[in-house]
């Protein structure tokens, strides 16, 4: 199982956001939707060997979790807008859900009121990396393609909190080359490298 952890410091973790202006109005959740779709979409389908987790920190609701799993999951498209009207969706109906632990919403989409806590207790002992621009090179690095969980930042990176919690556990750091990149096209480089390790 793979798995990919998308941390979003200022994404909402609340359904009001505008589907028109979904950059301006969810703290860049757009950032972390086309994460998910480089992490679970493939050409008619989606990846059955993967989990992401989308760690929302940002506006009064936060912190809380969405796990999408591959495996489970219906009727998701590729499109940004399709993808924010399910997340709406699915923040909304959570607003009804249990406390303190994943809470099936749809098939295969959970949501959590909790951040990176509630998703390093959920990694059923995976073997954590962190995306790092300063570490080595993915294509040298040892990695444990049966089970592991990536965790990659927004926009923004990650914050020291973040760092730290990650260092804890012992995270590893990949780098993906000399230029900076979106954060779909990082998940899409990682997924890809797993592929051909097969």
């Amino acid at each position: 199982m793979r798995r990919f952890v998308v941390i979003g410091q200022r994404a909402t973790a609340s359904a009001d956001f505008l589907l028109d202006d979904l950059a301006g109005t969810s703290g860049r959740l757009d950032v972390l939707l086309r994460g998910l779709r480089a992490a679970l979409m493939v050409s008619h389908g989606l990846r059955e060997d993967t989990i992401v987790y989308l760690v929302l920190l940002g506006g009064p609701r936060a912190p809380r979790t969405i796990r999408v799993e591959g495996a489970k999951a219906q009727f998701l498209r590729p499109e940004e807008r399709s993808l924010a009207t399910l997340a709406k969706k699915v923040l909304a109906a959570a607003d009804e859900g249990e406390k303190g632990s994943f809470t099936l919403v749809r098939p295969g989409i959970s949501v959590v009121d909790a951040g990176l806590a509630a998703v390093l207790a959920d990694l059923d002992g995976a073997t954590p990396y962190v995306l790092d621009e300063a570490a080595a090179d993915i294509r040298g690095a040892a990695l444990d393609p049966a089970n592991a969980a990536f965790f990659v930042g927004d926009h923004l990176g990650f914050d020291p909190g973040t760092r730290e919690a990650l260092a804890k556990i012992g995270a590893t750091p990949i780098g993906l080359g000399p230029v900076s990149m979106h954060v779909e096209d990082a998940i899409a480089i990682v997924a890809n490298e797993l592929d051909r390790r097969g």
